[in-house]
This record gives C-alpha cells, sequence and structure tokens, in this order.
C-alpha cells in the first residue's frame, strides 16, 4: 500500500509540474518537470518491483489452498453404489433426456459424486451426438468440463472465486489484461459484489 500511495503521489506531482509558474530563474520549470518525472519513473520501479512480490506469494498461497482443498474433496470422491438413484440412472440410460434434463439433473445431485460422474457421461455422449445443434453441444462439453471426475460444486465455486480474483487483479477473465494499479483498485471495491454468490455457495 505504501508504494502505491508513493505512485499516486509521484503521478499527481508530475502533472501539477506540467502547469506553467513564474520562473525565479531561467530554466525553473523545465528543471521541476524533469525532476518530477525522474521521481515518477522511480515510484513506478517501486510499484512494480512491490506488485511483483504480492502477487507471487498470493498465487503461492492460491494454488496451496487449492491443493488441500482438492485433496480433501478427492477424498470423498469415490464411485459409491449406494449412492446411484436408480430412477434417474434409468433415465440417463433412457436417451430421452434434453440438455435442460441434464443441466437440471447436475443441480439436483450436485453434492452425489457418483451420480455427477454417471451425469457427465450421458453429457458427453448428448454433445458428441451429430444431431445435437452447435449451441447445445458447447454448453454440454463446458458442463462435462465442470463436472468431470465428479468434481462438485465446492471446487467449482473455488474454481469460480479464483476466475473472479484474476478479474479483478487485471491479470485475467475473459482474455482480459488489465494488470494497472488503478483497475486492481477500482475492482476491490466491488470484490464483494462479484464474490457474493460463490461465497455464500460455498
Amino acid at each position: 500500500m505504501e508504494a502505491w500511495n508513493k505512485l499516486q503521489a509521484a503521478q499527481k506531482a508530475n502533472t501539477d509540474a506540467q502547469a506553467w509558474r513564474a520562473e525565479t530563474y531561467r530554466g525553473e520549470n523545465d528543471l521541476r518537470r524533469q525532476r518530477t518525472r525522474a521521481q515518477l519513473l522511480e515510484a513506478e520501479h517501486t510499484f512494480k518491483a512491490a506488485e511483483s512480490r504480492v502477487w507471487a506469494e498470493f498465487d503461492r498461497q492460491k494454488e496451496a489452498i487449492r491443493r488441500d482443498l482438492e485433496s480433501e474433496v478427492r477424498a470423498t470422491a469415490t464411485v459409491d453404489p449406494d449412492a446411484i438413484d436408480t430412477n434417474a440412472l434409468e433415465l440417463l440410460k433412457s436417451g430421452i433426456l434434453t440438455a435442460d434434463d441434464i443441466f437440471s439433473m447436475v443441480d439436483k445431485y450436485d453434492s452425489n459424486i457418483t451420480m455427477l460422474r454417471l451425469i457427465s457421461k450421458t453429457a458427453k455422449e448428448l454433445a458428441d451426438d451429430k444431431n445435437t445443434d452447435t449451441a447445445t453441444r458447447g454448453q454440454l462439453y463446458m458442463l462435462c468440463s465442470r463436472i468431470r471426475n465428479g468434481r462438485n460444486s465446492t471446487m467449482r465455486n473455488f474454481d469460480d472465486l479464483v476466475e473472479i480474483s484474476n478479474y479483478c487483479s487485471g491479470r485475467g477473465g475473459g482474455g482480459l489484461h488489465r494488470a494497472t494499479p488503478a483497475h486492481t483498485t477500482a475492482m476491490s471495491e466491488k470484490w464483494e459484489e462479484l464474490t457474493g454468490a460463490a461465497v455464500e455457495n460455498f
């Protein structure tokens, strides 16, 4: 935060220096502009170095949390025959399900690792069907990616939080890259609004 405050101060000083002032000696305005420009360059360098350290530590902790969380989820992700809903299984094998039916079943069985794996298999088969339209095929493939290997809402919500953090930092999200202090500061004010649903469902 100190590096950011110094950068803001240097930016303001550099902007203010552009205004003409009555000189006490010839070339005073030019000298002042050169000085504030040099101070701004130094502040930018200091800030970028601090920013690099902060994001490196953030990414390290984020990956550590994800590994621990994934290990806990994986420990409960083994297939359980007793978790199979036989009526739902018959529907999955029937070939009559639509994409909307598949999405509805994911919502219903989101805490059931075994059923999610079965649903993912059926979703991929429907996506691979040549009669499935392009838009629906894309949605189904995306769904398969989300619930692959029985990945339930815990991991999906964590990944959503990571995606939002990348977007807020300006380092990613939808292919966008706006890694500037102004962007990060502005987006930090919207963090709770953007993450509310994911945090609530986590």
